[in-house]
């Protein structure tokens, strides 16, 4: 899941080019990249950059061209930013297709459009993006009516996309280069941007979608409770795919009362100290509202299955007790301490 979070917030403009971060030898465009995320209030020069993708033999496909030229040209002013992005030709033939790129503050913008889509399409063919995260993500997005994606940079790590550096080496060959003007004055005019499409919801939406599919959905959640200095709650979870992958999940703070569960470990059990709508949704269940009944539930195998539960601050805590008993998915308790342990697994 995470290949999408990450292609969307430079691929749309640069392609994989961006990603090279360990390399000795940085593309001139990802210092490029660099410098305009840095946010210096001093910054101010204009830009012109050169930009060849070519695909490797091994991750040719019939779909995608070989190689793929693009000009990149803008400007730069302290915190604001606009690019120009074209892609010139492709195996040889002139090709005319342009995107636009506008970052104010900590907000970026992506216009989507032909080329947006055309560089979603190469990152597909490489299998740099699961096709079922491609899918998704063009039911969510409409290309052709002059919309906006917008990310919050404050989101936005470089150091993210190191993990990512040897499958970008396998799949692509990158040369660039950039000139700068530091001479002209800069004065970035104001653009008036359409209600855009927030990249945090579309990437909520696709992760519930893919927790719902086979091979994406997780298989097993280890579950480590536990209260800080402040007697502030939270749930940790170790989540493996069913392909194997594990990933350590954020930290979630939580309202329930895990003192009296240290007491008295049967509650481990049969207390609501459990999250109902974020752990189900986790293992790939819809959580629905009945208001006539004022319960929670989900539908499995055909049938609802009703949960009675806590109501704490409009959320809905139940016991692992219901989730053994009611549902498909089997409970090994490990302890019930000062961290309360616990792993929940499909059958």
């Amino acid at each position: 899941m995470k290949k999408i979070l990450c292609f969307i917030i430079i691929a749309a403009i640069l392609a994989t080019s961006v990603l090279s971060l360990t390399s000795c030898d940085k593309p001139d465009i990802y210092v490029l990249v660099e410098n305009i995320l840095q946010n210096k209030d001093d910054a101010a020069y204009f830009f012109d950059a050169e930009l060849s993708i070519q695909i490797k033999k091994d991750y040719l496909n019939e779909a995608m061209p070989e190689k793929m030229t693009f000009k990149i040209n803008g400007m730069v002013s302290g915190s604001q930013a606009h690019a120009s992005v074209g892609l010139v030709q492709a195996d040889g033939e002139n090709i005319d297709l342009k995107t636009s790129v506008y970052k104010k503050d900590n907000l970026l913008w992506f216009k989507l459009d032909d080329l947006s889509r055309i560089i979603l399409d190469l990152l597909s063919s490489t299998d740099f993006i699961d096709e079922p995260v491609k899918t998704l993500f063009d039911g969510m997005v409409d290309y052709d009516d002059g919309s906006y994606l917008y990310f919050d940079l404050k989101d936005f790590n470089l150091i993210f996309f190191d993990s990512y550096v040897k499958a970008i080496d396998k799949a692509f060959a990158v040369k660039s280069s950039v000139k700068y003007d530091f001479k002209k004055d800069v004065d970035i005019p104001e653009y008036e941007l359409i209600p855009g499409l927030n990249f945090s919801d579309i990437k909520n939406k696709i992760e519930k979608e893919l927790l719902k599919l086979p091979g994406y959905r997780y298989s097993e959640l280890y579950i480590v409770m536990e209260t800080d200095e402040n007697k502030n709650n939270f749930i940790n979870i170790l989540a493996t795919r069913e392909n194997g992958k594990k990933e350590i999940l954020e930290k979630v703070k939580i309202d329930c009362d895990l003192a009296k569960v240290r007491e008295n470990t049967e509650l481990a059990f049969i207390g609501d100290i459990i999250p109902m709508r974020y752990l189900l949704e986790l293992l790939g269940e819809t959580v629905s509202w009945d208001n006539n009944n004022k319960q929670a539930y989900i539908t499995q195998n055909g049938r609802n299955i009703y949960f009675t539960g806590s109501l704490i601050k409009s959320k809905t805590y139940i016991s692992l007790f219901q989730i053994m008993t009611k549902t498909d998915y089997l409970i090994d308790f490990i302890e019930a301490d000062e961290y309360i342990e616990v792993k929940i697994f499909r059958k």
